[in-house]
């Protein structure tokens, strides 16, 4: 009888098991040092290697199981485990590595990072074929980040140099992480404004459908570093020609060419989802609508903008996203953001600086895609539901 297996499980204990057999954390006497690199089972501190080792083999053989609900809540609990149990060998090791009175700090090596990648593809692998309500997916994907909130909290992670570069940067941190988020956040606000509009234009008047979709095709093809640097000059002409613009911000650096370019950027997938929402609507529909009396405002009100919205939202969505992954490029023309500590950290051979600048990045980017997704889940029609559902 051949044995059927759950593919996404089975590359997951994989992933885990190939962890355990390379470097967990460096110890490193200082930001730039290449640092000395311990496997998990050389750790002078943490659970003992057969624990991890035990959970992967349990969460392996579960991959080879009929894929009931106990199954998969089973294979969501031993994913949960092996991510703890990996965050926790990293800080006490930590601690133990970087005594109080030494001098020195721990980075996770590639050892622990394929270890949340084994966890998270054990985790949401199970996840994606269970009735789970979105509820209790939303308290299982955060489980492990409240789990990490509190060993930074208690101070089991103070050793990490990552925690070392925020601690020294703490203020500069917070003012570059609203920076960042006002700069993206703006842009597509400024790009919903803009892409809407457009949207229902292209769709109102066929023969410009065209010119809309080439001209915000046509911006997404240019490079972003590219963009930026093209904003300089003509705004740098503009600022010396138009002291009021110079008083309002307007400078070929900063925020101002940052703002225009990442606005720019966010145009196509709003655009693109406004059209498509309304183009989506069956011509039955309106004709019921018109049948019913409604006038041309009742129509778009009740009829063709709550069809439309979740579509919208969608591309509203993915311009976020995408917005707060071009502000870290935005800080090499001096408009701050978290960008300027990956770049401060290319520069200086940090890769510490480098990834404090990069997880709150992947965070907010996550955060934002969660939010949406909750958002636009809510204010889907019930008929709909099926289409917009993750």
């Amino acid at each position: 009888m051949r044995l059927a297996c759950e593919k996404t499980t089975a590359l997951g204990a994989i992933i885990g098991l190939g962890a355990l057999s390379m470097p967990f954390l460096l110890m490193k006497e200082n930001r730039v040092a290449l640092g000395e690199p311990y496997l998990y089972h050389s750790l002078p501190q943490g659970p003992h290697v057969l624990l991890p080792l035990t959970l992967l083999v349990l969460s392996l053989a579960a991959a080879f199981l009929p894929q009931r609900s106990a199954v998969r809540a089973g294979k969501i609990v031993l994913g949960q485990l092996y991510l703890a149990v990996m965050l926790t060998a990293l800080s006490l090791a930590g601690a133990v590595l970087v005594a109080p009175e030494a001098f020195g700090r721990v980075s996770p090596s590639s050892g622990f990072w394929l270890a949340i990648l084994a966890a998270y593809i054990l985790i949401q692998g199970s996840l994606k074929n269970a009735q789970v309500r979105y509820s209790l997916r939303v308290l299982i994907g955060v489980l492990p980040l409240i789990f990490a909130g509190g060993l930074f909290l208690a101070g089991l992670l103070d050793s990490l140099a990552v925690v070392m570069e925020f601690a020294n940067r703490q203020a500069r941190f917070m003012s570059e992480l609203t920076t960042h988020l006002y700069i993206s956040l703006t842009a597509v606000g400024l790009a919903t404004l803009v892409g809407v509009p457009l949207g229902v234009l292209a769709w109102k008047r066929r023969h410009l459908e065209k010119p809309v979709f080439g001209g915000v095709n046509g911006l997404q093809t240019i490079p972003s570093l590219a963009l930026f640097g093209l904003m300089i000059a003509p705004l740098a002409y503009l600022s010396r020609q138009f002291p009021v613009l110079r008083e309002l911000g307007v400078r070929g650096i900063g925020n101002a060419p940052a703002l225009i370019a990442i606005t720019l950027y966010a145009l196509l997938p709003i655009t693109r989802n406004a059209y498509t929402g309304l183009a989506a609507i069956e011509t039955g529909v309106i004709d019921s609508g018109r049948g019913m009396g409604m006038t041309r405002t009742e129509l778009m009100r009740y009829v063709e903008v709550p069809i439309a919205l979740p579509i919208i939202l969608s591309g509203v969505r993915v311009s976020t996203v995408q917005a707060i992954g071009n502000t870290a490029v935005a800080a090499l023309i001096g408009a701050g953001g978290l960008g300027a500590f990956v770049f401060q950290g290319l520069g200086q051979g940090a890769p510490d600086l480098i990834v404090m600048g990069v997880l709150p990045i992947i965070a907010l980017s996550v955060f934002m895609d969660r939010g949406f997704a909750v958002l636009i889940a809510v204010l889907t029609p019930p008929g709909q539901k099926d289409v917009h559902s993750d």
